[in-house]
């Protein structure tokens, strides 16, 4: 396996991970925004009433995208020790 592709895999699944957190974070935004519009135009809505699966699943999906960006930092930073290594022994 060459370091460039461990390199490459491993940013790519860096921002795999951050695109995952920023459509998340995205989707509960728009969650909280809708549920404010339910209670400014109530049409027997209970106010107080919060569907919380689709924030339940969006939280969960966020820690999944932090362990894959976790994974990816390790990735990174093995790839790194790899060419340090290799630099050490060829000089």
């Amino acid at each position: 396996m060459e370091i460039n592709s461990a390199f490459s895999s491993g940013v790519n699944s860096l921002n795999k991970a951050s695109q995952q957190i920023t459509e998340s974070s995205d989707r509960i935004a728009k969650q909280t925004t809708s549920n404010q519009n339910s209670v400014q135009n109530p049409e027997g809505v209970n106010p107080h009433s919060y569907v919380s699966g689709p924030v339940t699943t969006e939280l969960v999906n966020m820690k999944l995208a932090e362990i894959q960006a976790q994974s990816a930092a390790k990735v990174i930073t093995t790839a790194d020790d790899m060419v340090g290594s290799l630099i050490d022994v060829s000089v």
